[in-house]
């Protein structure tokens, strides 16, 4: 009798424990989510020559015109054969034509347009963390706002510095009706936008691995 009103006191008392915890203000808290924030928020401290002016060089490229490429004739014959009536609606052709079109509303920070094409994010990942981050260690550093900022090692946690032919390969795919055969180290050299003080990133891109066939017979990856 002796043991089952101690169990029972315990369970209780374990009972009490786990309410309190759940009602502290210090109970841990589910971390918020890694927003999409656009292209136009990396604007901010990524258009300066000096640090590489990556946005400019995004503006120029076929994804910066993804979401424009569809309204064209050729996507609409494309799409009509595919039974979709309009490929700047139909999810078969939006989630590789814009950035984050399948992501959760949570994801999307306001003010974010999926109707820009493929962005930023679609291979460096949600930016909101990153933003933070960068702004508020220049905010602490009291830099100077009419300059690039200062070129720091981003942590591998806080966004995708080099993204990986996987990413890629997402969608440049044969599922794509106007697939072409990829070669992801040609394409990387192609839309390259680094920012040119940082050596590490240049040695990266000059020994881009793929696995493509013409990779393979010049002796890849």
């Amino acid at each position: 009798m002796r043991l089952v009103q101690l169990l029972t006191i315990g369970a209780l008392l374990g009972a009490v424990a786990t309410a309190a915890a759940t009602d502290s203000p210090q109970a841990a808290k589910p971390a918020a989510a890694n927003r999409y924030i656009g292209a136009a928020k990396c604007k901010t401290c990524h258009a300066s020559s000096e640090s590489g002016d990556q946005f400019g060089k995004w503006k120029l490229e076929k994804h910066a015109k993804a979401f424009e490429t569809l309204a064209g004739d050729a996507a609409k014959k494309i799409a009509k054969e595919k039974g979709i009536d309009d490929p700047q609606k139909g999810d078969t052709c939006m989630k590789c034509h814009a950035t984050a079109w399948n992501a959760p509303a949570e994801q999307i920070a306001r003010g974010f347009d999926k109707n820009i094409g493929v962005q930023c994010e679609s291979c460096h990942g949600p930016g909101e963390k990153h933003m933070k981050a960068r702004l508020a260690a220049a905010a602490e550093a009291g830099g100077d706002d009419t300059k690039p900022a200062a070129r720091v090692e981003v942590p591998k946690d806080e966004i995708v510095a080099f993204p990986e032919m996987s990413t890629c390969t997402t969608c440049h795919n044969k599922e794509s009706p106007s697939y072409k055969p990829f070669c992801f180290k040609k394409r990387m050299q192609e839309i390259a936008h680094l920012d040119p003080r940082d050596a590490k990133a240049a040695d990266a891109l000059k020994n881009v691995k793929c696995d493509c066939e013409d990779c393979k017979k010049a002796g890849g990856p």
